[in-house]
C-alpha cells in the first residue's frame, strides 16, 4: 500500500474535509483519505496512486493543494 500527504488550502471546516475524502474516494486505488484536525493536510493511502489524479480530485471539489513550504508554522 503506498501513502501520500498532500496539503491543503481552503479547507475551512469538518464539512470540507467531508468533501475532500469523497472526492479523493472516486479517485481508483483510493482506499482511505484522512484530512487532519486543523485541515492542513491530508492522507492518502492506496494502490499504484499518483499525485495529479489526487490534486485533481481535490480541485474539482474546490480546494486547493499547495506546496508544503506555504503552510504556516504554528506554536513555534
Amino acid at each position: 500500500m503506498t501513502e501520500l500527504t498532500l496539503y491543503l488550502a481552503g479547507v475551512s471546516c469538518g464539512g470540507c474535509a467531508q468533501r475532500v475524502n469523497a472526492a479523493l474516494a472516486q479517485v481508483p486505488g483510493v482506499v482511505k483519505s484522512e484530512v487532519n484536525d486543523d485541515r492542513t493536510r491530508v492522507v492518502v493511502r492506496g494502490e499504484a496512486l499518483e499525485r495529479a489524479p489526487l490534486v485533481a480530485a481535490i480541485v474539482s471539489a474546490g480546494y486547493q493543494v499547495v506546496d508544503s513550504a506555504a503552510i504556516p508554522l504554528t506554536g513555534v
